[in-house]
């Protein structure tokens, strides 16, 4: 077989792949269009409308919460803030990887409650992941990801709405 003969079937496979690819890549978004059509339906809308309308979304599914006041600190992932594992919520949560500021901790709501804060954020639905110190029982910290900004955030008494 000489190098045009290779050169040949070589361009006859590469087209081959490509025409399966191009067939496999319009099956997998007719796929992902009619398996998940509202998170392709958010690509129509602004980043406001998208945030404004899944929180909204999120809301409604979540049903009516139970509506309190309570004290309200930031932290952060620094070993003066937490125990050694400063990444590492109370059950196993890793903030580090996450990086999204909707974590708190609170003594008072069992893990994996959704809460809201609506005079304070009220486009960021928050989820019980950590543990504060014994002493604060009926508190919520709010994990933050820059020191200055936990700082910024001081000490607040929130309305928080609970979804159970």
């Amino acid at each position: 077989m000489n190098v045009k003969q290779i050169l040949v079937n070589l361009s006859k496979i590469s087209q081959n792949l490509i025409e399966k690819s191009i067939v496999i890549l319009t099956i997998l978004a007719l796929v992902w269009q009619f398996a998940f059509p509202r998170l392709t339906s958010l690509a129509a809308f602004t980043p406001d409308e998208v945030v404004n309308q899944t929180i909204q979304g999120l809301i409604e599914e979540l049903g009516k919460p139970r509506v309190i006041t309570v004290p309200v600190t930031a932290y952060n992932s620094l070993p003066g803030q937490t125990d050694n594992t400063p990444c590492i919520t109370a059950n196993g949560f890793d903030l580090c990887d996450n990086n999204q500021q909707n974590v708190i901790a609170a003594n008072f709501l069992p893990f994996g409650t959704k809460v809201r804060f609506p005079d304070y954020d009220p486009d960021t639905i928050y989820t019980v992941q950590d543990r504060m110190n014994a002493r604060y029982a009926y508190r919520a910290d709010i994990w933050m990801k820059a020191k200055n900004d936990a700082i910024g955030f001081g000490f607040k008494n929130l309305k928080m709405e609970i979804y159970e």
